[in-house]
């Protein structure tokens, strides 16, 4: 139980925002338990979230062995990339990752991030299908279905659309907050002020620190007219992410 203590106490100092103290959490539980992959891949998820992007990439660089167990570390790769907007480097390490298998459900991760990668592009069809290959080999993929119908919704496009994929997504995870966002998001968009008000204030509740999930509950006040409501929550979320 010892190492999953450690990453634990990683995973709090990262989550108060003691950024620095993590890292060195991490650099000392490598050292204690260097056979334990999963520290190195959150030391190099860390540097990369300081800035350190090209030496937590050259760290999970030296893990790769050419094997198929490569795939999770080309994935990492992609999250580092992906946060710091190089989203070209991005592509091709998940690109990297999906050739790792010709099994469809092996690669539903890399399409998953693949379709993510896109999307920040703007890349929407390309996403699209990305995410739709995914539901293609398990059409219970929650996340992929949430993501999918979120898309289409924040585009406000095909939104009876966006309402199933979304719906699909709590069937199978009911107490989901960011799905719950999602769907409030998706009857916003559709001017469906009545339907959107239940979902959005439970996601509050239960996300009240994500900056994103309080703006959109701040529109849905602004467009209700109630527009004290609305100002307090577009503080929170600039409180959050200024």
């Amino acid at each position: 139980q010892a190492p999953r203590g450690e990453g634990l106490i990683i995973e709090t100092l990262e989550l108060s925002k003691q950024q620095e103290k993590a890292l060195a959490a991490a650099n000392d539980a490598v050292k204690k338990y260097p056979d334990e992959r999963s520290f190195r891949y959150l030391r190099a998820r860390l540097l990369g979230e300081q800035g350190h992007v090209d030496e937590g990439i050259q760290q999970l660089q030296d893990m790769v062995t050419g094997k198929p167990s490569d795939i999770d570390i080309y994935l990492s790769m992609a999250q580092i990339y992906s946060q710091a907007k190089r989203y070209p480097d991005a592509e091709e390490v998940s690109k990297k990752a999906l050739a790792l298998s010709s099994k469809p459900a092996d690669q539903k991760g890399a399409r998953f991030m693949l379709g993510s990668i896109y999307e920040r592009e703007k890349k929407w069809d390309l996403a699209e299908e990305q995410f739709r290959m995914v539901l293609s080999v398990d059409p219970l993929d929650a996340p992929a279905a949430n993501y999918l119908g979120y898309m289409l919704a924040d585009r406000g496009v095909r939104l009876e659309e966006s309402v199933q994929y979304i719906q699909n997504a709590l069937a199978e995870d009911p107490e989901n907050a960011a799905y719950m966002d999602s769907l409030g998001w998706a009857y916003y968009k559709m001017d469906r002020y009545d339907l959107a008000q239940a979902p959005l204030e439970r996601a509050v509740r239960l996300l009240n620190g994500d900056p994103t999930v309080q703006e959109h509950l701040g529109n849905l006040y602004y467009k209700m007219g109630k527009k004290a409501e609305a100002e307090k929550r577009f503080e929170l979320a600039l409180k959050a992410w200024p």
